[in-house]
């Protein structure tokens, strides 16, 4: 079977629910709508679902153009995101190791999430004036993601997890943005360049994971067995880049990719053989 893509996922804020599409504009800075949103603590910190599992139950529905309906079961209203009524203020954000200028959205926006987490938060938003930049790729932008514009996984992997987690672990806790099928477990690591419809993809590094990974994705209740790190940790720990699941990508130009498009790998690259602890 030749590799094809098999779903593509955006998520609007940073740590929400995932949303499935057919098709995705790519934009160097990731593809359209994906975590141009990040909601932060009063000093620009940013929070994730790391620290607030519930950002998983966080829905974003499109209305039009740039414009969202957010729900949450723990919210009895509803919160429309429109980014022509935004303020023009903006404010240092810090997320991890980068400092960017994100646009407050609302003090309606900051209410209504404030309500759902329990601590005072702001939404903020990756504006006109916002600029970031990858940390290998420093020519290459991206949003809010964690560092890279795009989160590239395989179903033959995570097959492969799961023949040995006592968990049923969902695609969704790994939060990728292209999921590809056909390959062999974990062959990805072995792609340097990629070509999905017309668009290139370079392979910069592997995807660390963290604990936001145990967070079950429709119950935003975190594995009390401490899966799937735990599993991960026997067979895909390196040293010095921790637990490893999915690759980090960059695209090289933009277009559009589409549910079923075939993934040609372009060029190979070498890569650690890890060991099997389980």
């Amino acid at each position: 079977m030749p590799n094809a893509v098999n779903d593509i996922c955006i998520y609007p804020i940073k740590s929400i629910k995932g949303i499935s599409l057919k098709s995705s504009l790519v934009n160097l800075d990731g593809l359209w709508g994906d975590r141009r949103y990040m909601i932060i603590k009063p000093n620009g910190d940013f929070l994730t679902g790391r620290e607030h599992p519930s950002l998983t139950l966080l829905e974003a529905n499109l209305l039009s153009d740039n414009n969202w309906t957010l729900s949450h079961p723990n919210a009895k209203n509803s919160l429309q995101l429109m980014p022509d009524s935004f303020t023009d203020s903006y404010q240092d954000v810090s997320i991890w190791e980068s400092q960017v200028l994100g646009q407050h959205c609302s003090y309606e926006a900051d209410q209504w999430i404030s309500a759902i987490l329990g601590e005072d938060v702001k939404l903020i938003f990756f504006g006109n004036h916002s600029s970031r930049v990858t940390s290998r790729r420093p020519d290459k932008p991206v949003a809010f993601a964690d560092g890279y514009p795009f989160l590239l996984t395989t179903s033959a992997s995570l097959a492969e997890l799961n023949r040995t987690c006592p968990d049923n672990i969902q695609m969704a806790q790994f939060r990728p943005n292209i999921v590809v099928n056909g390959n062999h477990p974990f062959e990805e690591d072995y792609w340097k360049r990629i070509k999905i419809g017309d668009i290139i993809f370079e392979n910069v590094k592997p995807c660390e994971r963290c604990i936001f990974t145990t967070i079950h994705p429709d119950t935003a209740e975190r594995s009390k067995k401490g899966e799937p790190m735990k599993t991960l940790g026997k067979f895909r720990l390196k040293e010095k880049e921790g637990i490893l699941f999915g690759i980090n990508l960059i695209a090289e130009n933009t277009g559009t990719i589409r549910r079923g498009d075939k993934v040609e790998i372009l060029e190979y690259q070498s890569s650690e053989i890890l060991k099997d602890r389980r």
